[in-house]
């Protein structure tokens, strides 16, 4: 019959698992968020309360408690979660060992081998998501489908704890009407492009004409078309594909000069190039996300004249952006760096002159002022595929 898969995506996972160790969470709305102490405070996660009440993900812990003033705050226990991750990961195990993750709280499960039709998938999902609810105490949406792409959406189309089928014979009337952001790879900066030629839908998307929408949006314009006909050769599950690396730091209190700023960004690169060289890899283009106190980013991005792994080249490149580019108008609430565009290439390199951004002070001691300053700094690291 060819391809069977099922996409599991459990249900608010981090807020879920927080309230199966501690019930009571279950009678107030709460949020999950990083480290308060080192300002790590987005909400991560909420559970069903907090949602009612119009809590959503990605905003600070502070515009959350302005929607929902009696919202509960939970620090995200990450030990927690991978241990649930793996109770749910050996549940797949029972049906096929092909079990390919997407992150802790998603995996999609290879069942090509095991069942003979779309029915016999949909009665394993609906075993998968009752032993998950009755023997780990959560909830899991699982989608089945004969390809990447309308497996996961199947997970998104009905939440909690429901299994969707998407076939060859009902995609265009599940999918074709979801808004065009609800396909992978179509973020809100990309949703926005696609409005102004007039796509709404991923039926827009379906019928549009590849070469149009690659013109809009480069290679993820063709793509993004062949998703929305259920044609997942282009996309890559596996998380061992590295496209990008980067770290983030976020001090405890805002950064008010540009010394602070440039000890800091060092730091970031030394982290980021040490992820390099573990994987073998060097980067082409060096991007940095400045945040200041009142949230406004700016990302700016430069290519580097060959692939390197050199501290001081991505150094330089990564504070000649920051310095060009941050004005300045509130403190530093956040940098990140980021390098992508990744090659396995081992050529050395010839020496860069960047004599406008030029280390020009004592950064080992301006790193030691900060360290005395703030304690430990830490990092939020990413190794991703997706839009930043």
């Amino acid at each position: 019959m060819g391809r069977i898969l099922l996409h599991c995506d459990m249900n608010n996972y981090f807020a879920t698992v927080e309230e199966k160790y501690n019930p009571p969470l279950r009678k107030m709305p709460f949020a999950v968020c990083g480290d308060p102490e080192m300002r790590h405070n987005i909400v991560m996660a909420k559970n069903s309360l907090a949602k009612a009440a119009g809590v959503v993900t990605g905003i600070s812990y502070y515009q959350a408690r302005q929607i929902c003033p009696n919202l509960g705050c939970v620090r995200a226990d990450y030990n927690k979660y991978l241990i649930e991750t793996k109770l749910a990961r050996e549940i797949y195990l029972k049906y096929t060992d092909s079990i390919i993750p997407y992150g802790m709280d998603e995996a999609w499960v290879d069942l090509s081998e095991t069942v003979s039709d779309m029915n016999e998938a949909k009665q394993i999902a609906d075993v998968i998501r009752l032993e998950i609810k009755y023997s780990l105490g959560l909830s899991a949406s699982v989608g089945v489908s004969d390809n990447y792409i309308f497996s996961k959406l199947g997970s998104d189309y009905r939440k909690p704890n429901f299994t969707t089928v998407i076939t060859r014979e009902n995609y265009k009337q599940i999918v074709w009407p979801l808004s065009a952001s609800d396909l992978l790879f179509v973020g809100e900066k990309r949703k926005k492009l696609l409005l102004q030629i007039g796509i709404n839908t991923i039926g827009d998307i379906a019928v549009s004409e590849p070469e149009r929408l690659s013109r809009l949006l480069g290679v993820v314009g063709y793509d993004i078309w062949l998703f929305a006909n259920g044609d997942d050769r282009t996309f890559k599950p596996s998380s061992d594909t590295i496209e990008s690396v980067g770290n983030t730091i976020t001090p405890p209190s805002d950064i008010y000069n540009v010394k602070d700023a440039c000890a800091i960004i060092y730091l970031i690169v030394n982290a980021v190039c040490k992820r390099l060289v573990k994987h073998g890899l060097k980067a082409c283009c060096v991007s940095v996300c400045m945040k200041d106190n009142q949230f406004n980013s700016i990302i700016r991005q430069g290519s580097l004249p060959r692939p390197t792994d050199s501290v001081n080249v991505i150094f330089n490149k990564a504070f000649y952006l920051f310095k060009k580019n941050y004005r300045w108008e509130n403190p530093l609430r956040s940098v990140g760096v980021r390098v992508d565009n990744l090659k396995e290439e081992f050529e050395q390199l010839s020496l860069v002159n960047f004599d406008d951004c030029a280390i020009n002070m004592d950064i080992d001691g301006r790193v030691k002022d900060l360290a005395k300053k703030f304690g430990e700094l830490k990092f939020e690291k990413t190794a991703t595929t997706k839009e930043w």
